[in-house]
């Protein structure tokens, strides 16, 4: 059972409030991760039912953390638990490095029995020369690539409960893809990844989360049979409840008085309760907090947050979009002047202003597409008939960055 860090225990029907710090940005850990124990239910459930899943949601809804937390239940059941965070990689080399060290510290290699192959001792020998200094990979041959992936395969314990993390698969896949023959080393690590999933009766479960949507990439790639074997596992907002706790402790934990109502009020501006945009609006309450939190001081908070740079990733990452970051970036932009949505027709006319009508069947194709992937990674939400922003605090900067 998880140890509880405390601030106070009131009364004794012991109505505990947790000791949480507010972290923007990195994962929170221990006694800072804060809700999401349905969540949490299910995926321990599908992983105890031998799933390995694709943690799909948008970015800065907390997907990290979650892992991070999953990773804490697991090793506390015995398992052996292994986080790898790719964001810290740009090249293959890279890429595995970072997989031949933490499988090596959290043990996830085979003791090598005397009379293993050759290849398996070459590999090995490779592998324990990674706490004294560089491994000397060579990936220039494709015979000599395959070998290599192919000892690491076969190194891995498949008869033990192994939980393993992959963080920011997307984000490294597609800076690998800007590389010399990127989309052939991309379509080689997914498919190495997939071959690991479908080892006869293997006991290693995985996770891939990241802040760029996996089946968005795959699917631009037409790659998706190299993650059709993971079960999806949705992560949304906090519920309401979870969302005012939240706020509620982390105002409590620098001591500023706040009341239910404005904590109510807090969440129906937010509208899209994400523990980030909560943590940052607190940040702003923190800096300019004087006696009582009041509503002006919840919109001068939210004022703010859409002229400064907290949400500057949002626009980032839509590099990623590559062919169709243009497009998006139109559709974002006129949504943005909109606060109850447009119609679908309505956004492919705008499209077509300027443009040659005989376009018209390839505009509504790309237009079916983007408005797919915007969705996927939380940018909008069809509502009805009509595709509005997700968060009014993100439309709200968009408007003051793009178009004022």
């Amino acid at each position: 059972m998880k140890k509880l860090y405390l601030c106070d225990i009131i009364t004794s029907q012991f109505f505990i409030t947790m000791c949480i710090s507010n972290k923007i940005g990195p994962p929170v850990e221990g006694e800072d991760f804060y809700g999401r124990e349905k969540e949490i239910r299910k995926a321990i459930k599908l992983l105890d039912n031998n799933h390995s899943l694709l943690l799909s949601a948008p970015r800065r809804i907390g997907k990290s953390s979650l892992a991070k937390r999953l990773i804490e239940v697991k090793k506390n059941e015995g398992w052996k638990c292994v986080y790898i965070d790719l964001e810290e990689t740009t090249t293959e080399e890279g890429f595995l490095r970072l997989i031949i060290e933490s499988f090596k510290k959290n043990d996830i290699w085979k003791q090598l029995a005397e009379g293993a192959s050759k290849g398996l001792t070459s590999i090995f020998e490779r592998i324990e020369k990674v706490s004294v200094g560089p491994i000397d990979f060579s990936l220039e041959r494709k015979e000599e690539q395959e070998d290599l992936y192919k000892n690491l395969k076969e190194l891995i314990k498949h008869d033990e409960d192994t939980f393993i993390a992959v963080d920011e698969l997307t984000l490294f896949l597609s800076i690998l893809n800007k590389s010399e023959n990127g989309a052939e080393k991309v379509a080689f690590i997914l498919n190495w990844l997939r071959s690991l999933r479908q080892v006869s009766k293997t006991k290693v479960r995985w996770l891939f989360c990241g802040s760029v949507g996996l089946r968005n990439f795959t699917s631009a790639m037409n790659l998706g049979y190299t993650i059709n074997d993971l079960t999806e596992f949705g992560l949304d907002e906090l519920t309401e409840e979870e969302a005012a706790g939240l706020l509620t402790s982390l105002c409590k934990s620098e001591e500023i008085k706040i009341e239910n109502n404005i904590v109510q009020y807090t969440l129906e501006k937010l509208h899209w309760n994400i523990p980030y945009f909560i943590q940052i609006i607190f940040s702003k309450l923190v800096e300019e907090y004087e006696g009582e939190i009041t509503k002006e001081n919840i919109d001068n908070a939210y004022n703010k947050l859409c002229s400064e740079n907290y949400l500057n990733t949002w626009s980032e990452r839509l590099t990623e979009y590559r062919t169709y970051e243009s497009i998006a970036r139109k559709i974002l932009k006129l949504l943005s002047t909109q606060e109850a949505g447009l119609k679908r027709s309505t956004i492919l006319n705008y499209l077509m202003t300027d443009q040659d009508s005989s376009k018209i069947e390839e505009f509504d194709f790309t237009l079916s597409k983007v408005l797919e992937m915007l969705e996927n990674d939380g940018y909008i939400l069809k509502k009805d008939s009509l595709r509005v922003f997700r968060s009014p605090l993100l439309r709200d900067y968009w408007f003051n960055k793009f178009v004022e």
